[in-house]
């Protein structure tokens, strides 16, 4: 899948029902594995967090188990997702979803989303920083 075709399903999570805010969205890329994750709604009042996820990976099956292969940490506290809304674990080439997460109250100053891939030695970590929004 050309970079196009992985931007425009970013652009239709964030339609969907994910408002990014901090409207960043990350990319990481190892062994031929394109993620990005866009953060959606993280608003200090809110009880329910959630992140627009999309792989992509030209002709690799996409194996992962997205409930549990990532965690969110923000001061100290790990918190597993509550729910995965988009294409199962098995596709080959892209899959894309959002990831949802109980809020970690306050909100922390930085929050960290952490995903371990199978096959990689090491986690992919996306940064998320807020600085005097913190509530």
């Amino acid at each position: 899948m050309g970079f196009g075709k992985f931007a425009a399903i970013i652009a239709l999570l964030v339609s969907v029902g994910v408002a990014a805010w901090p409207a960043v969205t990350q990319t990481s890329e190892v062994h031929g594995v394109t993620v990005a994750v866009t953060p959606g709604n993280l608003e200090a009042d809110s009880s329910v967090w959630d992140f627009a996820i999309a792989f992509s990976a030209l002709g690799k099956r996409l194996e992962d188990e997205v409930l549990d292969d990532v965690v969110l940490v923000g001061d100290g506290v790990r918190v597993k997702p509550l729910a995965w809304e988009g294409e199962p674990t098995g596709l080959v080439g892209h899959r894309a979803g959002v990831l949802k997460f109980v809020a970690i109250h306050p909100r922390p100053k930085e929050l960290h989303l952490e995903m371990t891939r199978p096959g990689e030695t090491r986690p992919r970590v996306f940064t998320f920083v807020f600085g005097e929004w913190s509530a």
